[in-house]
């Protein structure tokens, strides 16, 4: 009977206890509402840290971009110039169709250098290749141009390296796929036209509906088929020409793009002759390849610069990273 007592005893105990620290752990818990200051000055203080976040993020978006005067070269594209030279450093590199079904390119350097690079086999000039070299500046390294495109770019008032101070030729390669210079010659070939200029560029997100863009193919003819393969890695276009990786003669690394631009421009034969003439002039359309997407986009001819538009207007942005334009009918 005792042994039942103290039992009994033993659990009302416990009980007070368990009662005693649910009241206590409750009491504790419980919060005190602030009163209206005390409220004002909190949303006040959230509101600063979330203004001093979006600064930082804005600061974090925002790229400064260093320029020089643009130099244009003419880069043959025969399939005995290649491998090619110095093409990733360019900012731009167009491809255009010449005589015969082949492609040249004009790559447009506008970047200070840290280290001296090869570029080339540089090319002859065509009458397009000048209208397009006018609009980065008119300063154009070439090997030549015959008395049409003499005729033809007369009054562009083009700035020519063409010296053999600043071009060579390469012995272990044959001629005409073996002239060659060199950005620092190039740089010596402009000499105190030289500035630097300092822009800085908000990249923004494209909002507009846009299709998967992980594959591109131009084709110029049966002998040039170029493709681009998305990158996740190095979020970039990887070029090929015929299914083979297109690289750089010298650092033997693949050729690739930050963006591709597909641009549809009028073409004409030209009677008896295997010549092609294009017309730079005007408006017309377009595709932008950028970040594994595919953008409808137009172009226009203004104030002697092309640019590029969305369909809703807004200006396509070439910067950061390099750009590769094709030039199609």
């Amino acid at each position: 009977m005792l042994k039942n007592r103290n039992i009994t005893i033993c659990l009302m105990i416990l009980l007070l206890f368990s009662t005693t620290f649910l009241y206590v752990s409750g009491c504790s818990e419980e919060s005190v509402a602030p009163s209206e200051e005390e409220q004002e000055e909190v949303d006040d203080e959230e509101e600063e840290v979330k203004e001093e976040e979006e600064e930082e993020e804005k600061e974090e978006k925002v790229i400064i971009v260093e320029k020089v005067k643009p130099i244009t070269v003419i880069i043959n594209n025969h399939p005995s110039a290649r491998p090619q030279s110095g093409m990733q450093e360019a900012s731009i590199v167009y491809e255009f169709l010449v005589e015969g079904e082949y492609t040249r390119f004009l790559a447009v350097y506008d970047t200070l250098y840290t280290e001296n690079y090869l570029i080339g086999p540089v090319r002859s000039l065509r009458p397009y290749f000048g209208v397009k070299a006018a609009e980065h500046g008119g300063i154009i390294a070439h090997s030549g141009y015959s008395n049409r495109t003499a005729e033809m770019i007369r009054g562009l008032g083009l700035k020519q390296i063409v010296c053999s101070t600043y071009l060579w030729r390469d012995s272990s390669r044959r001629a005409p796929h073996n002239l060659y210079t060199d950005i620092e010659k190039l740089h010596q070939a402009v000499g105190s036209d030289l500035k630097v200029t300092k822009s800085e560029i908000t990249p923004e997100e494209v909002s507009l509906d846009s299709n998967k863009g992980n594959e591109i193919e131009v084709t110029y003819n049966s002998r040039n088929i170029v493709t681009y393969e998305y990158n996740d890695k190095k979020e970039a276009y990887l070029r090929f020409i015929n299914n083979t990786p297109h690289k750089d003669r010298e650092t033997e690394k693949q050729y690739h793009a930050s963006r591709v631009i597909i641009q549809k421009v009028p073409h004409r034969n030209v009677s008896g002759t295997d010549l092609v003439d294009i017309d730079l002039a005007g408006s017309g359309e377009g595709m932008l390849y950028e970040e594994s997407k595919k953008y409808t986009i137009t172009w226009k001819k203004e104030d002697g610069k092309t640019n590029y538009y969305y369909r809703d207007g807004t200006p396509v942005e070439l910067e950061p990273g390099n750009t590769w334009i094709q030039i199609v009918r």
